[in-house]
């Protein structure tokens, strides 16, 4: 009867284990409640984001894919405006001034004989404009 007795005590001692633990993990799972209860009424705000994204995307593809079947641009470089900013008429001044070749004396000098012209004196990009000419073909500095 004693050995039936402490064996009660073992198995009450061990309930009283598990009682305790159980109620912890009770505890925390009624922390957790909140919490849990806050993200699921964010799911469906973030179920609806997700699908207007994927909405927006396959709007894109479908751009795209029209676009790499028919490349033709509807806006001409042209018509867009300039990226540095400069006056309508300076531009269209500047670009013919740069187009026509200056030529000085003889127009029928060249290298090849053909009357092209050798002195090309336009603007270029990042020109600095030499201080100091060149002395001419066969001049020396020395006397």
């Amino acid at each position: 009867m004693e050995q039936q007795l402490a064996e009660l005590m073992k198995a009450m001692t061990a309930i009283q284990t598990q009682n305790t633990s159980l109620q912890s993990s009770m505890s925390s799972l009624v922390e957790i409640k909140p919490i849990v209860v806050d993200l699921t009424g964010w799911k469906p705000s973030v179920d609806k984001a997700v699908g207007d994204l994927r909405e927006e995307m396959g709007a894109l593809r479908n751009q795209v894919q029209q676009l790499a079947r028919n490349p033709v641009f509807s806006v001409k470089p042209e018509d867009l405006p300039p990226l540095l900013p400069t006056s309508a008429g300076t531009r269209q001044e500047e670009m013919k001034v740069e187009g026509e070749p200056t030529t000085v004396g003889d127009a029928g000098a060249g290298p090849s004989g053909h009357r092209e012209s050798t002195l090309f004196q336009g603007k270029a990009v990042g020109e600095v404009p030499s201080p100091l000419s060149l002395p001419g073909k066969g001049v020396s500095g020395k006397r």
